[in-house]
This record gives structure tokens, sequence and C-alpha cells, in this order.
């Protein structure tokens, strides 16, 4: 029998322990994450997951149709339906606060499904992403922002009123992977506003311009802000975790990993 130290389960970060404990086992079966898009709704709220169209996997005894299934919290289903929507490839998913699940695809096409897996609602996000395909789309609370094939970049402060908004140019020339959204509550413009990890400095896009903060502080590999848009976490290129206030001006942790590609970064 192998005897593992309690204390060996706890993990220093700056200066606090933490150690992960298992609350209980999923109900689902055969749910691979790798394989899938996943799309979790906050405070133990459902979850939603679609085998990911963007990988080649062996389909095993499924079926080659993709399914839209909906899971509470713990893995038990609670509905599923058949993904037949046109518009390519699905590119992003998010629930809204007010738990209805949102799906963007290539072409710009917006569909609403509520927890029953029924399709209440869609519309597209114009002729910019129809002609030049929407390659990621970055979601926070009601809103979303979504860039496409031109680097165009578009928000949507509020998915319940399909008015879309571009923003400023900052002449991308390839796509980003550290980008995070400020929800339009937690702004003092009251805008939604978009951080751009870009070389070594973070870009702030806002409907009336763009801002450059923090030079030296790049590159990025991820880049999310807390849920009352108080702060910032990045994570670095040379695997230092850093967490800021939101305008950049006090670095108030500063953590150097051992993980240098992290899956995800979030702030609790």
């Amino acid at each position: 029998m192998v005897v593992v130290s309690v204390a060996a389960e706890w993990q220093l970060l700056y200066n606090r322990y933490y150690r992960k404990l298992e609350i209980y086992q999923m109900q689902w079966k055969n749910v691979n994450l790798a394989r899938n898009k996943i799309a979790c709704a906050p405070f133990g709220g459902p979850i939603a997951v679609i085998r990911d169209d963007e990988k080649i996997v062996q389909l095993y005894a499924e079926s080659a149709l993709r399914k839209l299934r909906i899971f509470t919290a713990s893995g038990v289903l609670i509905s599923e339906t058949i993904w037949k929507n046109p518009g390519g490839r699905l590119i992003g998913m998010s629930w809204t606060d007010d738990l209805i699940l949102v799906c963007i695809t290539q072409d710009g096409s917006v569909y609403f499904y509520n927890i029953h897996a029924e399709l209440v609602n869609t519309f597209s996000l114009g002729k910019e992403c129809i002609e030049n395909s929407v390659v990621e789309c970055v979601f926070s609370g009601n809103g979303v922002v979504c860039i496409n094939e031109a680097f165009e970049i578009f928000s949507l402060p509020d998915l319940k009123m399909p008015k879309t908004v571009k923003l400023p140019d900052c002449n991308l020339e390839e796509l980003q992977n550290s980008m995070a959204v400020i929800d339009p509550q937690c702004t003092k413009s009251g805008d939604i506003e978009l951080l751009i990890g870009v070389e070594d400095h973070v870009l702030l896009l806002e409907e009336d311009g763009v801002q450059q903060h923090e030079p030296g502080i790049g590159p990025l590999q991820k880049i999310v802000v807390s849920r009352r848009g108080e702060y910032v976490a990045c994570f670095t290129h040379d695997g230092r975790l850093l967490v800021l206030s939101v305008d950049f001006s006090n670095v108030i942790i500063e953590y150097t990993c051992e993980l240098f590609q992290p899956n995800c970064v979030d702030l609790c």
C-alpha cells in the first residue's frame, strides 16, 4: 500500500498553499474533453458539450451526426439535439447570465439555445463576417468580441440586442492567443473593451480608440479579466504568472511557474 503524505497534496502559489479536492465524480460516460468544445456556465451551472469539428477524431461507436449535449455540473444529461445548423465550423460558445447558450459559427451566424437544447433565436453578425469568416470570438457575460479573417474586430456588448460595433483597427498581422474582454458594466466608458497581447505589450481597444499598456510585459500566452473587472491575470512566454490591476499600473502577484504552456488561465 502506497502512503501519500497529506503535505504532498498542497502546492505553494505565491505566499499561499493550495490543494485540489475531488468533490464528486462526473456521471457522464465516454465524454473526452480533448475531443469536444466545452462551455461551462458559472456558479455550478450547466455544461454544454459538442464534438470539436476542427479536430480529426475516431468515432468508434458514435454517430457521425454531431450532437449538442447539455449536462448538469455533475455530468447528468439534461438534454441533447442534433447539430444541423448551417454556417460552417462552430467557432465558439458560451452561456449568458440568464443561462442561454450562445453559439457562433464561421459565417457570423449566432444561435441561441435554452437549457433544454431548444433553438430559441438566431441572427447574423453582418456581411463583414460573411465575406471574411470569423476566426475567433471572446465572450464575457452577455457580450462577445469577434475577429474575422481580415483582422476586423467587432463587439456585441449585449447579446440580447443584435447590434454590432466595429472596433478601431490595431494593425494586427496574425491572430493572438492572449485576448480578454472587459464587460461594459466594469468599464468607465460603459462600452465593451478588449485587451490583446501583441508582441511585448498589451493593447486596449474601445470604441473611441486604441491605448497601449505596459511595454515589456510580454509576449503573453494567456490573459484573463476578473469577473468584476478589477484585476487581470497574465501568463507570460517565460512562465511567469502575473496578477495586475486592470490598468496594468500595479503588479499584485508575480510567480514563476514550472508549467510553460497552460491550456487555460482563470480568475475566481
